[in-house]
């Protein structure tokens, strides 16, 4: 559901960027010689563009070798202890993003929760096959806490209240749940609720996502015709 939502924009984002590089190494060059005889009255969007031009062409291998250098650090480190703590902390920390993965965890931990209450598995069995299935550290800490305090003769949902990540509601859910002796169930609602948030979520991202990269891609454009075109009409005069 999160790829889809936001594989448009991202194409969208790619789109922006190849044409750039296009119009930089392609259109720029054939006005170099043009631009050269009024170098001095020239716009400073038209200056940075064209040094970008020969830059991209003159170095084009180097910057090609050190964007491929640093996407391959990139996956390196992030397939460190370190570096997938520290995106296991981005997660379910940086603002916004945090409220996506932590429904997508959420979900995912309650539903597996769910079915295995529903099919009489033990709750420490169902709650380590939760952290099983969770793929972010902190939540898998999180869980297991829960697993602590279950074993300590405590009910789950203790373990759900005071945590930044999980809705107040969740808590007072469960509690209800297990006093009722209907948790399974009360667990499937709560996974599907918020699989509906989630979606609703995303498919919002998307669509504002979408006209604010149109609205990016348009500025780009506009920048890079009005460097163009600026020029072009102080020769026209300086002719006339």
């Amino acid at each position: 559901t999160m790829t889809s939502a936001l594989s448009y924009p991202l194409f969208l984002m790619f789109f922006a960027f190849a044409v750039v590089i296009f119009v930089l190494v392609v259109v720029f060059p054939k006005f170099a010689d043009l631009f050269s005889q009024i170098a001095d009255q020239l716009p400073a969007t038209t200056v940075f563009l064209m040094a970008s031009s020969r830059i991209i062409q003159q170095y084009w291998l180097l910057l090609i070798a050190g964007l491929v250098a640093m996407v391959v650090a990139w996956i390196v480190w992030s397939r460190t202890a370190r570096g997938i703590q520290k995106l296991d902390w981005a997660k379910l920390h940086l603002p916004f993003i945090k409220d996506i993965f932590a429904q997508l965890y959420l979900i995912q931990s309650l539903r597996v929760l769910s079915l295995s209450l529903g099919n009489d598995v033990n709750i420490i069995d169902s709650l380590r096959a939760c952290r099983d299935v969770v793929s972010n550290s902190l939540f898998q800490n999180f869980i297991h806490q829960i697993e602590e305090q279950v074993e300590q003769g405590k009910g789950i949902a203790i373990g759900f209240q005071n945590t930044s990540f999980i809705p107040p509601v969740v808590a007072q859910m469960i509690e209800t749940g297990e006093e009722t002796g209907n948790l399974p169930k009360v667990l499937r609602r709560l996974s599907n609720y918020y699989e509906t948030e989630l979606t609703n979520k995303l498919q919002t991202l998307s669509r504002l996502a979408e006209p604010f990269m149109l609205l990016v891609m348009g500025g780009v454009v506009g920048l890079i015709v009005s460097s163009l075109i600026l020029p072009i009409f102080k020769l026209s005069r300086a002719v006339g």
